[in-house]
Formats: structure tokens, sequence, C-alpha cells
């Protein structure tokens, strides 16, 4: 039986006497083999060893299986994490609302609701008031903002970040394979938050057309919509920035099986997307349900 081994995080792999050193970029194929053993990389003593029974296949919490065409791909999942919490609280917008902080994870609650996500590591944060939201900023240069009357929860990261009244500013080195530069201004009004100006600036850098898959996912994930449309032909190439949007409406990650296959994940979904080329345009793009 011949299998693919997706990582979507830097692993070490021991097949048979063998050990591979594996990341979100890699594929490891597998053949005749009955388990394998995966050590994630990480200073998290949370994220402890596993093995894959490859004689009884089916998903795990580590891992999910996917038939892919005419293959097995065993994709390896980021775990869930529990934590213990600090706690604050704060009246926002007459509403009584707490704040619990761990070391990777925070979580809002109101009377109402509570959303909780994982964050980055962190030395300090502050709380504070803006419009209607509550809101965390850490010292990685991450802000949360948490609409306490609808839930919303709003996350804005950059190299650089800077408050100006009511006005958020964040200036961004993406580190893509663009080295795409982004620089936005954010308004806070009420309930609301209003992209004021966005703009993306990009390194002089050439790429195989091969490439161009690759390059659309990056442009879609770091949603510069008008940089992606260029890589459409056909009748693809018609069609406007909303709805590029609307049809990639939320890339989180995606991780390559091939130079025109992909493992996406969008929203709370796994995909994958396959694209046709022709001249080093996308002529056609196909995206499943894994």
């Amino acid at each position: 039986m011949k299998i693919k081994l997706k990582p979507t995080y830097s692993c070490l792999v021991k097949v048979g006497e063998n050990f591979y050193d594996l990341d979100e970029n890699d594929i490891l194929e597998i053949e005749n083999e009955e388990r394998i053993l995966v050590y994630p990389i990480s200073y998290d003593r949370r994220n402890i060893p596993f093995f894959v029974d490859l004689n009884s296949l089916k998903d795990s919490i580590w891992f999910s299986v996917h038939k892919i065409e005419d293959e097995t791909l065993v994709l390896l999942n980021k775990t869930e994490r529990i934590k213990n919490f600090f706690k604050e609280n704060m009246v926002v917008a007459g509403e009584n609302c707490e704040i619990l902080i761990s070391l990777s994870s925070l979580k809002f609650e109101n009377k109402k609701m509570a959303v909780e996500c994982e964050i980055d590591k962190f030395q300090n944060y502050r709380v504070f008031q803006l419009e209607n939201f509550l809101c965390v900023e850490f010292d990685s240069n991450i802000v949360y903002a948490f609409d306490v009357k609808n839930g919303r929860l709003l996350r804005f990261k950059g190299d650089e970040i800077e408050f100006e009244k009511n006005l958020l500013k964040t200036k961004s080195n993406l580190g893509d394979a663009e080295d795409r530069r982004k620089s936005c201004v954010y308004k806070f009004d009420g309930d609301n938050v209003l992209v004021e100006n966005c703009e993306f600036s990009y390194g002089d850098l050439k790429f195989a057309d091969s490439l161009t898959p690759y390059r659309f996912l990056d442009a879609i994930k770091a949603k510069d919509f008008s940089f992606a449309k260029k890589f459409l032909g056909g009748k693809l190439g018609n069609i406007d920035e909303n709805e590029l949007q609307k049809f990639l409406p939320n890339v989180k990650e995606f991780y390559p099986l091939s130079t025109s296959l992909f493992v996406v994940y969008m929203g709370g979904e796994k995909l994958v997307a396959k694209f046709i080329l022709d001249g080093g345009v996308i002529q056609d793009i196909s995206i499943n349900n894994l």
C-alpha cells in the first residue's frame, strides 16, 4: 500500500530504521510499512510523540486520512491545546466582560457568549477599551479585539503597531514568496471596524511559471486579491476582486502536494485545490472537500 504523509508542522518521522526531518513543505511517500512514529518539533511540552498504524488507517486527534484521486493521504493535524488561565475583568459598553489569558490561549467571555483562540508566545500584555471593543495587545505585536455586543473576535498583527485615537495602524513584512509588505489603517467606529486603507508592496523576484498556483494562493491568503487576479486567464480572467474574494473567502493555510495540487485550509474546512495552467496562467481551478 502506497501512502503519502503530509505534515502541517515541523516533526521528526521514523519509518523502519530511518528518520526524516519534515516540515509543512515536505511530503513523505511510504510503502510496505506497518506503522510510523511522529515526534513533533516544538518547545511546548504538550506536543508529545505518537504513532500511525498504517494497517488500520482512520481519523484521530493527531491526523486525518483522505483519498485524493488514486492515493491515500495522511495529513498530520495541529492539535488543540488545553490550558490554565489568568483572569482580567472590565466593563465595556455596559457589558461586564472577563478575559482569561494563558501562555498560549486567550478567552473573552460575557453573560451572553464566550470566544477562545490560540495565541503566540508573549511576555507582557495590556487590556483596554476601544469604542465597543475589549482589546488585548501583546508585546508580540498582536492585538485581539472582542466585539462585546456581537461576539466577534478580530485579530490584528504587524511588525509595527500604532494607535491614534480610534485608528489602528499596522505594518508587516509577510515573509511570503513575493517578499510582500502590507500597510493598513483600521478605524474603530462603535461596533464596526472599517478598513480605511490597505496597501501592498513587493520584492523584485523571478519565478518559474509552474509556481503560479503557489503565488496565487499566497496572494489569496494575504487578501491581496488585485495581485491574485493577474494570475487568472480565460473565463477566470473576467471575474472581479469581489467575486474572487467570495470564491476563496478565508484561506488560512495551504500545503502543496505538487505544483498544481494543494491542501487548503479555508475557514473551518480542509479542501483540495487543483489548478490547470496554460502559458503560466491559471485557466481553471477545481476545489473539493477532503
